[in-house]
């Protein structure tokens, strides 16, 4: 009997364990996936962002790419700061 708990308690020690490292590594949602290392996801693109539209999977891999390229990115407006202007982030 004590056998039997006890290799039901690691089995259940083990499948606890493989599914929380699943579940923090990556989301995968419409825009594409997004590793939670690389801070809280971005909002979605704008509607009015007429480029983004048919390419909604590739939003989160911009965004990312651009966050590295660029410290002063802001994804709320697509776009980075280069002095005293705006400049739009197009890879």
């Amino acid at each position: 009997m004590r056998k039997l708990l006890i290799t039901a308690l690691a089995a259940a020690t083990l499948a606890g364990a493989a599914g929380a490292a699943d579940a923090q590594t990556v989301v995968v949602e419409r825009y594409g996936p997004w590793d939670s290392g690389w801070g809280p996801p971005p909002p979605p693109p704008r509607a009015s962002w007429r480029h983004w539209r048919g390419h909604e999977r590739n939003w989160h891999s911009h965004v990312h790419q651009c966050m590295v390229r660029f410290k002063t990115y802001d994804p709320y407006r697509d776009m980075y700061r280069i002095h005293k202007r705006w400049v739009a982030c197009r890879d």
